[in-house]
């Protein structure tokens, strides 16, 4: 028994300077987390392989550990980590372009109340310099006022009422003077910013 409390002594002085001396040289990147994950695990082992092996002489945490990093390394870890980190990277985009439309109509609504608006973002997730890039912002413009009716077809069997068509343009003057608001409100280019009339 004292035997194996000395040899379990020196198992834990051998590993804390083994996984000591392995955190001074890691560099300081994103590695050294993973690393210091595994070398947490090693640790781990250490300090309970003997517990358990009082209980049951056949069970080994070191296998099992063994088993934990060939896993964590194997290419389906790497795949597994893409995929979640894609489906952020899509959540996130998802959730900036709805709120970069509410605080765009928002502000639109706070500056010409007497309009409404339909917002659209264009963005995309620039991965080299870990940037969102805002590739198009359309503006559609609605104002106050009811249209009238254009044309009313009465047929015997139906009735269909056609309303007057937009014609999609907008005052030039007025839509320079949105862009260049949402330019300044939201530190954007102005030729990424299309205003429409709906």
């Amino acid at each position: 028994m004292i035997q194996a409390l000395r040899n379990w002594i020196i198992t834990i002085c051998t590993a804390v300077f083994f996984i000591t001396a392995v955190e001074m040289i890691l560099p300081d990147n994103s590695l050294k987390k993973y690393a210091k994950f595994v070398l947490g695990l090693i640790m781990i082992t250490v300090f309970i392989n003997p517990v358990i092996k009082l209980f049951n002489n056949d069970i080994n945490i070191d296998s099992y550990v063994n088993t934990a990093v060939q896993n964590f390394d194997s290419d389906n870890y790497k795949s597994d980590f893409n995929e979640y980190k894609q489906k952020s990277i899509n959540e996130m985009m998802e959730n900036f372009k709805l709120n970069l439309q509410n605080s765009c109509e928002e502000k639109l609504k706070e500056k010409y109340p007497n309009q409404t608006y339909k917002i659209n973002v264009d963005a995309c997730m620039d991965n080299d310099n870990e940037k969102v890039t805002i590739k198009d912002l359309k503006v559609g413009v609605k104002d106050g006022s009811v249209e009238k009716i254009k044309n009313i077809s009465i047929n015997i069997g139906s009735k269909s009422v056609e309303s007057k068509t937009s014609d999609g343009k907008i005052d030039q003057n007025k839509a320079a003077e949105i862009k260049k608001y949402l330019s300044d409100e939201l530190n954007i280019s102005t030729n990424v910013i299309q205003v429409y009339k709906i």
